[in-house]
Order: structure tokens, then C-alpha cells, then sequence
């Protein structure tokens, strides 16, 4: 069984037995309703928050209307979801709970005045989300790409709005920075989410870029540990993949706040797959 699939069997068992609901969500595909065990009846979404945060994330959202909530945030394995069960209680609390966060994502220092944003728009010409970005007190921002349990990253259509965006914005940037190759439109827009993200990197103020995606999921690993060699060492050098497995594991055994590595052990529960006896 792939991690995927490990993921999604152990969040069903999550959903029954911690969360309490039997009943299966909808899934909408190709104009069908599909039943999934994995995905919360609509109504019950905001479940997939976990309980000790709820109730503040919710009014964190309603003050900033302009984080908008993904199409599948009531599926269990939303990324969207997990990227808010990881950063907020952390990103919310005190310095020290910042510093707690940046040490399991391999960084020194604090959080910069509060300074993160989730579904940032670097830049307003060029339109992408970042998932997570945030700046640090030594005045560095790092941009954050999640993934949970999707298998590669985001494609883009080969059209001309995309190409006239390659001529534009990112060939002028990217230009003797990564493989050449790779400004070519077919691997361009095969490789095109990471490749953006390498492209928000490269703009003017100093910068680190963080891809956090499960070790365990060997295929979204692979595609970025693929394109990183071509990539100019100056900047890949500003670039890491962190495993979510191992910020977990590390949340867990950092004993600086009691309450917070206890909320650790909830993050462990729902999002690690349990090690078979």
C-alpha cells in the first residue's frame, strides 16, 4: 500500500474513532457524487481543525476574509487544513512558540512580529499562492509549499496565457539561474509549481524556500530532489525539503511548553501513520 493510501485508511480510522462521525462526505468528481469515508459530511468541516484550536482559528479566519477556504478543506488529508493544524497555534502564540516551530523546520530565530501570511500573493502580477510564507527576525522571509498526500506537484496548461507568463515574468528571472532546459516550455510547465516557487526565491529581498511534504511519500519527494541539481547553487542552496514527519516528530520532543508539546501529540495522532507492532 503506497502512503497515500496509508494516510487516507488511517484517517478514516481517525474519523470514527476520535472524531466520532460514521457518516461518509461527498466527494464531487467528473459530475458525480462520490461517497469517501476520509472526507467530513460538509457541516461538519470545520472538524478537521483540531478541537484545542478551533474556535480561534475560525476567528482568525473571519478577520482576514481574504484567506479563502480550499474547494476540499473537509477532506481529512487537505493540505490547506494541515498547513493550519501546523502553523497556527505556533505563528499565534508567543516568540517562544514561534522559535519552537522555525527549530523543527531546521531555523534559527523568532517569528518577525507576527509577520506570516497563509495563500500569500507575493506578487500581484504574477497571481500564485504560496501556502505559508513568513518573515523572520533576521528580516529573511522563507515561502512555504505544503504537501500532505498529493502524489506530484501542480502542472500548467501549455496555452498562451501561460506562455506569454514563461516570456514575461519567469524566463527574465530564472535566466542563468536554472538549467536552461528547464525554461523550455514542456519541462517548464511540467515542473511548473516548483519552478514558481524557485521564481517567487529569486526576486530581490533575502529569501529561503521550504517544501514540506511527508518523506513517506516517495513521489512528491522525488520531484523535487529531481529539479534541485538544476538549479544554480546560490539559490539551491536557500532551498531545503523538510519532512512533515520529522517537524512532527520534533514538536513532540520539545519539552520548552508543556501545552504545546501536548498539542504535538495531537498533531502526531492525526497526521502519522502509526508504526505496526
Amino acid at each position: 500500500m503506497n502512503y497515500r493510501d496509508q494516510l487516507i485508511d488511517h484517517l478514516c480510522t481517525y474519523k470514527e474513532t476520535v472524531l466520532g462521525i460514521a457518516e461518509p462526505g461527498t466527494y464531487r468528481h467528473r459530475g458525480h457524487d462520490i461517497q469517501c469515508r476520509h472526507v467530513l459530511p460538509v457541516a461538519e468541516r470545520w472538524r478537521n481543525i483540531l478541537d484545542s484550536i478551533r474556535a480561534e482559528v475560525r476567528a482568525y479566519l473571519e478577520h482576514h476574509p481574504e484567506i479563502k477556504l480550499h474547494q476540499y478543506f473537509h477532506h481529512l488529508n487537505s493540505s490547506q487544513a494541515f498547513a493550519l493544524n501546523l502553523f497556527f497555534p505556533y505563528f499565534e502564540g508567543t516568540t517562544e512558540s514561534s522559535r519552537i516551530l522555525l527549530r523543527g523546520l531546521g531555523q534559527e530565530g523568532t517569528l518577525q512580529d507576527r509577520q506570516w501570511r497563509l495563500e500569500d500573493v507575493p506578487d500581484k502580477a504574477e497571481e500564485s499562492n504560496i501556502d505559508v510564507t513568513w518573515m523572520t527576525s533576521s528580516m529573511t522571509r522563507t515561502l512555504c509549499e505544503v504537501k500532505l498526500t498529493e502524489t506530484s506537484f501542480g502542472k500548467a496548461k501549455h496555452d498562451d496565457r501561460h506562455l506569454d507568463k514563461l516570456r514575461r515574468l519567469y524566463e527574465p528571472r530564472l535566466r542563468d539561474r536554472v538549467d536552461p532546459e528547464l525554461l523550455q516550455p514542456e519541462q517548464f510547465f511540467q515542473n511548473y509549481q516548483i519552478l514558481r516557487n524557485v521564481w517567487h526565491l529569486a526576486g530581490a529581498e533575502p529569501s529561503n524556500l521550504i517544501f514540506l511534504l511527508p518523506q513517506a511519500n516517495a513521489d512528491s519527494w522525488r520531484s523535487a530532489q529531481a529539479v534541485l541539481p538544476r538549479i544554480r547553487v546560490d539559490l539551491r542552496n536557500a532551498i531545503s525539503i523538510v519532512s512533515v514527519e520529522g517537524v512532527i516528530s520534533s514538536l513532540c520532543s520539545d519539552p520548552t511548553d508543556a501545552s504545546l508539546q501536548e498539542y504535538a501529540g495531537t498533531l502526531a495522532g492525526k497526521y502519522l501513520i502509526p508504526i505496526a507492532s
